[in-house]
């Protein structure tokens, strides 16, 4: 069944219970939806999170594309102590909630990340490229100002994907909705740092 097919017997549903009840009946997008497509509009807006992405998708590729380097990273974790946690794709048309999952992963995993990228930087059994390709990668991982954009980012997509999710429950009507949204709002305004 297509979104088309939906919408048209939602409309018809629409117009025959306004003629037979004679109410007025208003069809709402998806809340849920209309959250994501906020979030993706907002995105654009912002060219430093072009950066951000961009790396978080080069770690997906990374770790996806390759099984050695993803049991190569498993290892670490163990070493570690660490949770292993498979990485995921960040801000495409997913919902907030796997974005959240993906950006999380890469919190609990930093320290095996970071270990991971110095040991292959300081591996002689592979090429010069390679091993400055690791050290690029730790280099920005391990930077100021990446850590702060990924705890940043943490903390704003757990709280969408709180939101996501309340919206997405059958129960929630447009009121309780509403104060979850603003709710949202009013903790995401707390992340701003004063003067």
């Amino acid at each position: 069944m297509t979104v088309t097919t939906i919408i048209d017997k939602r409309l018809f549903i629409n117009k025959t219970m306004r003629y037979d009840y004679n109410c007025l009946l208003v069809l709402l997008h998806c809340l849920n939806h209309r959250l994501e497509l906020a979030v993706h509009d907002s995105i654009k807006d912002i060219g430093a999170l072009n950066h951000f992405k961009s790396f978080i998708d080069s770690l997906y590729v990374l770790y996806n594309a390759s099984p050695k380097n993803q049991n190569e990273l498993r290892n670490v974790c163990n070493e570690l102590d660490i949770l292993f946690l498979k990485l995921g794709r960040v801000l495409d048309v997913r919902w907030v909630a796997s974005s959240w999952r993906a950006i999380n992963a890469v919190w609990k995993t930093f320290p095996a990340l970071c270990d991971h990228f110095c040991n292959a930087a300081n591996d002689s059994t592979k090429d010069s490229k390679t091993r400055n390709k690791y050290l690029g990668l730790k280099k920005r991982l391990a930077s100021p100002e990446f850590v702060s954009d990924l705890g940043l980012m943490c903390d704003c997509l757990q709280e969408l994907s709180i939101l996501s999710n309340q919206l997405q429950e059958r129960t929630t009507t447009l009121i309780q909705g509403q104060k979850h949204i603003k709710r949202t709002i009013r903790i995401i305004e707390s992340f701003k740092v004063t003067p």
